[in-house]
């Protein structure tokens, strides 16, 4: 069975928060699994406030995906939101560092992103112009 994924897109002065947990493998956006009852934008909130100790001001869909995800090797469909922020990201939980990531570091493949993210989110951010 597929499941959701909800991810915050936060992007201050064209670098995008990316966020790496204990295994350090790879960065990705902030975000998680959706909790029952829970809407997409209550699960966001949720998940900023557990993982990065932020709150987003707004929250604007901008784009879905479905990938297989790299840790449990199940379908899961990712939804990004655009989100505007209060707050410095802290990591807190299961989160060790955030990096602010810019098209420089697409273009030296460096740090290692989640397969998805480099194949399907950064490239829509470099086209519209926000990376």
């Amino acid at each position: 069975m597929e499941k959701d994924r909800i991810s915050a897109v936060i992007i201050q002065n064209k670098k995008l928060l990316l966020i790496t947990g204990y295994d350090e493998l790879f960065y990705w956006t902030p975000g998680g699994k959706i909790d029952a009852n829970e809407s997409h934008k209550e699960a966001l909130k949720r998940e900023l406030n557990e993982e990065l100790s932020i709150k987003p001001t707004s929250i604007d869909f901008y784009l879905s995906y479905g990938t297989i995800n790299e840790i449990t090797k199940e379908k899961q469909k990712v939804y990004c939101y655009l989100a505007r922020i209060i707050g410095q990201p802290k990591p807190k939980k299961e989160i060790t560092k955030v990096l602010w990531y810019s098209k420089k570091n697409f273009e030296a493949d460096t740090p290692k992103l989640s397969k998805s993210i480099k194949e399907y989110l950064i490239p829509k951010l470099i086209g519209d112009g926000l990376l």
